[in-house]
């Protein structure tokens, strides 16, 4: 068994694999394997892959299967994944030559399932947009603690950042939904630190999410819908598992009235989704969970979230016009 498995989905990303490849062959531990799953690539991906690769010392392999999304190509990842840990490396995003070594290090030393590291958010070009994007541990914490704290943002553990130990993913099913696009990776981050026992962090940046301007992030796109949808999905997960009622409570009265706030900020920006915008207001599931919304703290982010969240409820064509002014 190796130390870490790396699953690296592969689509149409000649233009960049380049650097995550070299990346991945920089790592000061070797003992680790390398998965590609090419998921249907129809330009030159691969074929840069290889040629990096095959004459490295790096355990690799490359694993094909028809057009199905990054979550597809994820869960063929780790049904394949023969390592002690897993980690999930995109194809444009690339990793510290440290990252193995040290993050299976802290998991074997302080035997925790989960070991995250901080990440930089950079543009094309390797500039460093946001340098740091967690706050640290001091020492471990258990699973269902880091998952509440992943939720409120106290820490932020990102695809790139992190590597599960396999038991925690297999024993307990774990998988990328498929039907969804958009926060699909949240849902799978916080499931698995639900099922962990111990959570801590590396005190270091280590990976570096490269941030593209026609991401589904930057663009507007019925599929930020599923963020909505993925926050309601794992609801009902956390229902569903009966002992875990300040999670619960969090998604109920924070983060789905949040997901609909962002849904509003992202369709208002363009008028050609307005009229989705305001059917998906309208549905009665929608109206309830808005109306649910508490203030976690009195700072100004909590207020205008109260704020929007019951102009939204009430008024949100004017609402909607109103920001745009501002805007």
């Amino acid at each position: 068994m190796v130390k870490v498995s790396i699953i690296t989905p592969v689509y149409n990303v000649e233009a960049c694999i380049e650097k995550c490849i070299r990346s991945i062959m920089s790592q000061t531990c070797k003992d680790f394997e390398f998965l590609l799953i090419d998921d249907g690539s129809k330009d030159r991906s691969i074929d840069i892959a290889k040629s990096l690769l095959k004459d490295s010392d790096v355990n690799y392999r490359i694993i094909t299967q028809k057009n199905s999304g990054v979550s597809t190509a994820r869960n063929k990842g780790i049904l394949e994944a023969r390592g002690e840990y897993i980690t999930f490396l995109d194809s444009d995003d690339y990793i510290d030559s440290k990252f193995v070594e040290l993050m299976y290090d802290k998991a074997k030393t302080t035997n925790c399932d989960i070991v995250f590291c901080d990440y930089s958010e950079v543009d094309a070009n390797g500039n460093t947009l946001v340098k740091n994007r967690t706050k640290y541990l001091n020492d471990f914490i258990s699973g269902k603690e880091a998952a509440l704290r992943q939720l409120s943002d106290d820490i932020t553990i990102g695809m790139r950042s992190a590597i599960y130990k396999m038991s925690v993913i297999k024993d307990n099913n774990l998988l990328f939904d498929s039907n969804r696009k958009y926060g699909e990776d949240m849902v799978l981050i916080v499931k698995a630190l639900i099922h962990a026992n111990k959570v801590i962090s590396v005190n270091e940046v280590l990976a570096f999410y490269v941030i593209w301007e026609n991401s589904i992030t930057q663009n507007v796109s019925l599929k930020h819908l599923d963020c909505y949808n993925s926050y309601v999905d794992l609801l009902e997960y956390v229902k569903g598992m009966g002992d875990l009622k300040k999670i619960e409570k969090f998604l109920i009265e924070y983060k789905i009235p949040y997901s609909i706030a962002h849904i509003f900020s992202v369709f208002s920006r363009d008028k050609n989704f307005h009229q989705n915008l305001f059917e998906f207001l309208a549905r009665d599931n929608v109206k309830r969970d808005l109306r649910k919304y508490k203030l976690q703290r009195l700072d100004k982010s909590n207020i205008r979230y109260f704020i929007q969240c019951k102009a939204m409820s009430y008024f949100p064509k004017t609402f909607s016009r109103l920001i745009n002014k501002v805007k």
